[in-house]
């Protein structure tokens, strides 16, 4: 693994996503009374969902960008997922989360954050953020971006099946890079290692270009994330100040949304 200011590249290859860019795109052209019983506001859990373009009240994305997304995570029930996803989550999810725990662990060594692989090991889950943007020429948000820049809620985020183009992130100096497609499984830091860490490790900025094909193409992306448990209380390093992991969420929730 190799780690730079920014991205985090592994020598592990991508997973199989096993038709998973097709379920979700079933489940975006199902009638609006179905896909509203799937709303973030049904589940419990913070991000656990859809969310759909055009939202206003989305704790996943912005009113302003071009997407579809739908949140399924290890905190609440298989059942309470549509059934688009139920033989991913069955067949698939397991050892896609299996796949990202070795890799953290080892990113958190090679980062110098051992102090986390015992609270990690203990009380880390996983939630996946999957986005379908369409195609066609629909509402775009401001400046052409697909997707408007943000850091991630996470301690880590991969991408186990991979990135299509269009994914940019910015650097140390504040320029925006884009990433390149690769047959490897890439992460970066998020918001929460850099909460953990107190800045020395910082989070990655990030946004989906404009598309410069006319007419704009569909595209997916699959954002795995890792977050403690519900209920679990975390403490930054060289501080004895606990919060929970909701209080930090609502933090979270409340800066970039």
């Amino acid at each position: 693994m190799a780690w730079q200011p920014g991205i985090i590249t592994t020598d592990v290859p991508v997973l199989p996503a096993n038709g998973l860019a097709d379920r979700l795109r079933a489940f975006v052209a199902k009638p609006w009374a179905y896909r509203r019983r799937y709303l973030q506001s049904a589940y419990r859990m913070a991000f656990d969902g859809y969310s759909f373009a055009g939202q206003t009240d989305s704790l996943n994305q912005g009113p302003e960008d071009a997407l579809h997304s739908f949140v399924f995570s290890d905190f609440s029930p298989r059942s309470a997922f549509p059934a688009e996803f139920q033989r991913f989550l069955r067949d698939e999810w397991p050892a896609v989360t299996q796949a990202a725990r070795e890799i953290e662990l080892g990113l958190l060594v090679q980062l110098g954050v051992e102090g986390l692989l015992e609270p990690y090991d203990a009380s880390y889950g996983h939630m996946m953020s999957a986005n379908y943007y369409p195609p066609g020429s629909g509402a775009q948000p401001k400046d052409g971006l697909r997707l408007t820049e943000h850091p991630d809620v996470s301690l880590l985020t991969l991408f186990p099946f991979g990135v299509e183009a269009g994914f940019e992130y910015q650097d140390a100096e504040g320029a925006w890079r884009a990433l390149a497609p690769s047959n490897r499984v890439v992460g970066f830091a998020g918001e929460l290692l850099e909460w953990l860490t107190a800045g020395r490790i910082q989070a990655l900025n990030h946004r989906v270009a404009p598309c410069s094909d006319e007419p704009i193409g569909e595209r997916f992306s699959f954002s795995l994330f890792s977050l403690p448990r519900p209920g679990t209380r975390i403490t930054p390093e060289a501080s004895s100040d606990a919060i929970s992991v909701e209080a930090y969420i609502e933090a979270h929730l409340s800066r970039w949304l």
